[in-house]
């Protein structure tokens, strides 16, 4: 949001990694507030993703914040192109070895009222998919930032990686179906009943 906003960041980065806490860092381009900071943000986005132990962010937010190659936003028939997706991560892997965790969504907007909606996940050498399904949709913003908070939950429950990038995709469907931007699950039951098709 401003140059000081960023240096905070980053200070807090370099606090949580004194004290040994995990840092967790969701990408969330956004063209409107790197208009004209560009190489300001592509520098302090390398810095705290090289401090990161978990990096999130959908295919256009590790090519546009990180300058990472991958494949094309928005694409149809994303469950085809998981190998590409393979690949961009495997390159933010090289490029940020202190991560050991790197999560992607994969969405394909059907129409404003479908999705289809899956993720992928890498957790040390260990692949971990949430097949892409159709979900209804009510108000898309807020899926990426529900599904982080979901794997986030789950890391935090320290479950098996499975289950991270399923709690993950439930919260995130859950929230693309309120018309709030983030999900108000009543239990944990309640989101691996989303999970398991409800």
């Amino acid at each position: 949001l401003s140059p000081e906003t960023v240096e905070f960041c980053l200070e807090l980065c370099k606090m949580a990694k004194k004290y040994g806490t995990k840092i967790s860092f969701d990408l969330n381009y956004r063209a409107s507030l790197w208009k004209n900071r560009e190489n300001e943000l592509k520098d302090i986005f390398a810095k705290i993703a090289g401090a990161s132990d978990i990096l999130e962010g959908n295919e256009e937010d590790f090519q546009l914040s990180l300058g990472i190659e991958g494949p094309e936003a928005g694409g149809e028939d994303l469950s085809s192109k998981i190998e590409s997706f393979k690949q961009m991560i495997f390159r933010v892997k090289t490029a940020y070895p202190n991560a050991s965790v790197f999560a992607t969504t994969l969405r394909q907007v059907l129409n404003a009222e479908s999705h289809m909606w899956g993720a992928i996940m890498l957790e040390g050498q260990n692949w971990y998919i949430a097949e892409s399904r159709e979900i209804p949709v009510l108000d898309r913003i807020g899926g990426g930032d529900g599904f982080v908070g979901g794997l986030l939950y789950g890391i935090l429950k320290d479950w098996d990686p499975e289950k991270w990038i399923q709690f993950g995709w439930a919260t995130g469907a859950m929230a693309t179906t309120s018309l709030a931007d983030y999900a108000q699950p009543e239990d944990e039951e309640q989101v691996w009943d989303i999970w398991r098709g409800n």
